[in-house]
């Protein structure tokens, strides 16, 4: 294993008559590079620079591919995330107890008949839930903190987009937010309270990000190589 800067690959070096190098990304998502066999390291680590925006976007979306290709089954020992954790899923039906999802001790215990997207369901209800408490209270800390004042604030179930402020300042956030780490969710809380003083992605807004959080950069960072994480 080779690595550049913060980016991992794996090196082969081909005897044939090859000319280029080349990269492919592997079945788990590893970086693979194939090179002419006296090709200098210091040649290799200049052209994984040169790819590295379309490496980053690469590995990104075969994440994001095997995500979906490996539908959630809601059962027993699957793990779910919860403000930057996984948990296991503890699935069973009780026909005599409540139906619903509940958080206890480290585990999620899921009351259901044996139908996904009943499953589903209970799983973005409890989600939702605590995100509406969970948002409320960080955009009323940081609101106090920063002298903003954010008309209201909902949840959604957006799959992409992650926070939003409309013209009347009103806040939304996709509930699937809550399965981000606490650092990141409050990198999302105060872009979208920047947004009430700046409305734009302009120089001026980054200049407000940089003052309020000048760490914004890595959670920024945080979403492109882990948004595949949070798909129900």
């Amino acid at each position: 294993m080779q690595f550049y800067s913060n980016i991992p690959y794996t090196l082969k070096k081909s005897r044939k008559r090859r000319k280029t190098i080349s990269l492919q990304i592997g079945d788990k998502s590893e970086l693979i590079i194939t090179a002419p066999y006296f090709t200098p390291i210091s040649e290799i680590n200049r052209f994984v620079q040169e790819k590295q925006n379309w490496i980053h976007k690469a590995i990104q979306k075969h994440k994001e591919e095997l995500i979906k290709s490996k539908a959630k089954e809601y059962i027993p020992g699957e793990r779910f995330y919860y403000l930057g954790e996984s948990f296991p899923l503890e699935a069973f039906f009780e026909q005599n107890e409540r139906e619903g999802l509940f958080f206890w001790d480290n585990h999620f215990y899921l009351n259901a008949p044996d139908v996904p997207a009943k499953k589903r369901e209970y799983f973005i209800r409890w989600y939702k839930r605590k995100a509406k408490e969970y948002f409320t209270a960080r955009v009323d800390f940081y609101s106090r903190e920063f002298n903003l004042r954010a008309k209201s604030v909902r949840i959604t179930s957006a799959e992409k987009r992650w926070g939003s402020c409309s013209e009347k300042d009103n806040l939304s956030f996709s509930f699937r937010l809550i399965m981000a780490p606490p650092a990141v969710i409050d990198y999302v809380v105060v872009h979208e309270l920047m947004h009430i003083k700046e409305k734009s992605h302009s120089s001026r807004f980054w200049q407000l990000m940089e003052s309020a959080m000048p760490q914004y950069k890595l959670h920024r960072r945080w979403f492109k190589e882990n948004n595949h994480k949070f798909v129900l």
